[in-house]
């Protein structure tokens, strides 16, 4: 028997044990009749923990005990798991995001602003590699340990078995701390990113790395929604109005991501002839001709006709300045 069909088949007989039809089962859960009809027949596949716990209550079980039978997690790891930890999964709108909540609170206390695992952590890794896989290279697996998001990889590869494991032992520190999990991880997402330091750059000259140190005016964090690493990024102060048709002003600022390639149409800093970068929408003609842009029709286009010419980087986001 399939594990849809010993699934639906357990499902019908906690149904028929509370003298619920599919319709009275559907009324007091919330779950329409013909989905659970479907589930019992193993027409369907198993329910999503969010299902079954909309399930738990009118069929006067308990969460875990359906996400044992469900298969999310083994009798072994259901006997494990603390009375709270049951609580929090239960009293949450979403189970994968509790879960997340709790690995980006794992990995802001394992790893620094740039994302890079903390010494204490590496060497704990280091040491229970060690202890397991007595032959493991250890110097393969700290460079490995070097990725910024390793933490974060590690976790993504996790079963939601595991996911939960982890969790239990997440909250096994809330409850030694008095502190109530739900009220931690519960609570609605928020966008959080980790934070970037990047250099705000005056100007870009020949002739000079880009972050060289006489370009640098000041360092400021940045929330790093693009997932880039240290060297990737900078900042720069937009001089003059030619752009000020894609409302960027002089003295805003734009963060710009390094690369020698943009898409046509896109806003681009650009060293034209050896001098000063400037900032520009490129465009690119069926003839290969790329053509700067001002978005102000006070300024002419420039035709790139220097082969020295080079695009810095792409503009990924306006700092917009009041004004």
């Amino acid at each position: 028997m399939s594990k849809e069909k010993k699934f639906g088949s357990y499902l019908r007989s906690l149904r028929e044990d509370r003298k619920f039809t599919v319709r009275g089962l559907a009324t007091k859960s919330g779950v329409s009749a013909a989905y659970l009809s479907l589930v019992e027949n193993g027409k369907k596949g198993i329910p999503s923990p969010e299902i079954l716990k909309k399930l738990y209550g009118p069929l006067d079980v308990t969460y875990d005990e359906l996400m044992e039978r469900a298969g999310y997690i083994t009798s072994d790891l259901r006997s494990e798991l603390l009375p709270e930890t049951i609580r929090t999964m239960e009293g949450s709108d979403d189970l994968n995001q509790l879960i997340d909540n709790a690995a980006d609170l794992l990995i802001k206390s394992a790893t620094h602003q740039s994302g890079h695992l903390k010494a204490s952590y590496k060497n704990y890794f280091l040491a229970e590699a060690k202890e397991a896989y007595g032959d493991y290279d250890q110097e393969e697996l700290s460079k490995l340990l070097d990725n910024p998001r390793v933490i974060q990889k590690m976790f993504e590869h996790l079963t939601l078995e595991e996911k939960i494991s982890f969790l239990n032992i997440i909250i096994e520190d809330f409850v030694e701390k008095e502190i109530d999990p739900l009220e931690v991880l519960g609570k609605a997402p928020e966008k959080r990113y980790q934070v970037l330091k990047v250099p705000v750059l005056g100007h870009i000259a020949a002739g000079l790395p880009i972050m060289a140190y006489d370009h640098v005016e000041e360092w400021m964090e940045i929330p790093n929604a693009w997932n880039l690493q240290q060297g990737e990024v900078f900042v720069l102060k937009v001089k003059g109005d030619s752009m000020i048709g894609s409302r960027i002003y002089d003295g805003d600022k734009v963060i710009v991501k390094i690369q020698n390639e943009v898409e046509n149409g896109e806003i681009a800093v650009v060293n034209v002839n050896g001098d000063e970068a400037t900032l520009k929408r490129v465009k690119k003609t069926e003839n290969g001709q790329v053509i700067l842009f001002p978005d102000n029709p006070r300024y002419e286009p420039i035709f790139i006709t220097n082969e020295n010419a080079r695009i810095i980087g792409k503009v990924i986001q306006v700092m917009f300045e009041p004004k």
